[in-house]
């Protein structure tokens, strides 16, 4: 390995640590997953799975360290992999499958949150490739690593991982040339076992509440697809050459098309660990004679150009009418690096240059996720942090709320909504905060005598109690649509007046 690419990859390493730490801590919750498990650890109902039980720990102590564990996960994922797959897959292409990791744009955006994806998705990329070491070398190390870590992903998110893990391992009896070796390993025992124990000792979450990414089929693909969008053409390049060795038997190609189909059939996120494989295979063999995907590549990869320089566009044009000449300049920042690194990348391709197509491609990822957290998520702030700001001037106009024998603050929250980050905020500053999930149920706490404060829509608060509105807060939710919140506290002998 050269001098210079082992100061390319220390600066990735770099870029990657300050990738899933900048930011978390001043980032306002997300609404859905995120801010449920939030909820639900204050209140002491965070578990059975793991995530759950670790991060109610974090929670009280803010929201950086809430989402730390999964930044860390991430990164002591990496080494792992480097120590589990260098001696089958080669040290080249082990780099540089961390390497197009290190740049996707899902997976180190996922470790910024606290939910459960992060830790399916290693556990379940992990333990594939320990499985994958043992087939090689069915070794005692190998198997207690596997058992390990099997037992975590199915603790952590059990249906997808059993699919995947457990379904690959039969596709790989089958089809690996040491497959009969995992009769040794019995993974589908061990499995069964496992998921026994842990639902004797109800510690076996059956939904995926937990989950940003779930079995929503649409969502997962897309979230995916976009994941692996700066290394595109390799990945069209990776899936078109896997699935024509694969018919002439090739073991690799069988492996990774095994490993893909029953990602897939699990929503599972070690997809992207697969993809990442894929794309690392090509990447090394690009400029090697006798390459024959180059046109896919290339295609794959001028398209996805195109598709930046057009989506650029699109992102100036919002960031200037919703920022004026501050977003314009974030989203020229932030937009304008990403298409420019790219087109080093293309250049690299067209002209056979390996180091500009690594370098290009790598740090287009990398920096683009840099940028959009240090750039543009502080203009999302802006419209974003509403709900803490509401709580705060909530907590200082009615100072009852804040005391352990003070009213209740009743949020609305209808049961087919996205759980709003409103509710997580509002439960850590008040200990008496609950959840109301129908018109009929919110009546009846509004017409009760107890001293009560109420944090609901605004067009709510106009239907059933017009002009009386206390507060009111107004941004953006998760999904950047404008919003307006009003706290309407019926008691006026527990405001402030001071």
């Amino acid at each position: 390995m050269s001098v210079a690419l082992r100061i390319f990859l220390g600066l990735a390493a770099f870029l990657l640590a300050v990738n899933v730490l900048i930011m978390n801590d001043l980032s306002t919750l997300w609404d859905g997953a995120e801010a449920l498990l939030a909820w639900q650890s204050g209140r002491g109902e965070a578990g059975p799975a793991l995530p759950g039980l670790l991060l109610a720990k974090a929670w009280p102590q803010g929201v950086f360290w809430f989402r730390l564990p999964g930044a860390l996960l991430l990164l002591l994922a990496f080494p792992l992999y480097w120590w589990m797959a260098k001696a089958i897959l080669g040290r080249e292409a082990t780099i540089y499958t961390l390497l197009v990791l290190a740049a996707s744009l899902l997976v180190p955006n996922l470790a910024k949150l606290a939910s459960g994806d992060i830790w399916a998705m290693v556990t379940q990329w992990l333990g594939f490739a320990v499985l994958l070491r043992f087939l090689k070398q069915p070794r005692l190390l190998w198997r207690l690593a596997f058992y390990s870590l099997l037992a975590l992903a199915i603790w952590i998110q059990p249906v997808n991982a059993s699919i995947f893990l457990l379904g690959s391992s039969a596709y790989l009896y089958f089809a690996h040339p040491q497959g009969k070796s995992l009769l040794s390993l019995q993974p589908w025992l061990a499995g069964a076992a496992i998921a026994a124990v842990l639902y004797w000792g109800k510690l076996l979450p059956l939904d995926n509440s937990h989950f940003v990414i779930g079995f929503q089929s649409g969502r997962f693909l897309l979230w995916n697809f976009l994941g692996m969008a700066p290394f595109i053409g390799f990945c069209l390049a990776g899936l078109w050459g896997s699935v024509q060795r694969a018919r002439q038997g090739e073991e690799l190609a069988l492996v990774n098309l095994g490993a893909l189909a029953f990602a897939l059939l699990g929503h599972s996120l070690a997809l992207q660990g697969i993809l990442a494989l894929l794309a690392a295979k090509q990447l090394q063999g690009y400029f090697k004679p006798g390459y024959r995907y180059k046109g896919v590549v290339q295609a794959g990869a001028l398209l996805h150009l195109i598709a930046v320089f057009f989506g650029a566009f699109f992102l100036l044009a919002v960031g200037f009418y919703q920022f004026d000449g501050i977003g314009y300049r974030a989203a020229a920042a932030t937009a304008g690096l990403y298409w420019m690194l790219s087109l080093v990348g293309v250049l690299g391709l067209v002209g056979s240059n390996r180091r500009h197509t690594l370098a290009g491609t790598a740090l287009a990822g990398l920096l683009l996720t840099t940028l959009f957290w240090l750039q543009l998520n502080p203009l999302l702030e802006s419209r974003r942090a509403w709900p803490q700001k509401l709580v705060e001037d909530t907590a200082r106009l009615v100072p009852a709320l804040k005391s352990e024998t003070g009213p209740v603050c009743f949020i609305y929250q209808p049961v087919d909504d996205p759980f709003p980050a409103l509710a997580a905020y509002a439960q850590r500053a008040f200990p008496h905060t609950s959840l109301l999930d129908s018109e009929a149920a919110l009546r009846q706490a509004m017409e009760s005598q107890t001293a009560n404060c109420f944090l609901l829509p605004a067009e709510i608060v106009e239907a059933l109690a017009p002009g009386q509105a206390d507060l009111r807060a107004e941004g953006w939710d998760s999904w950047f649509r404008v919003v307006a919140y009003e706290a309407l506290c019926g008691h006026k002998e527990l405001l402030n007046t001071k």
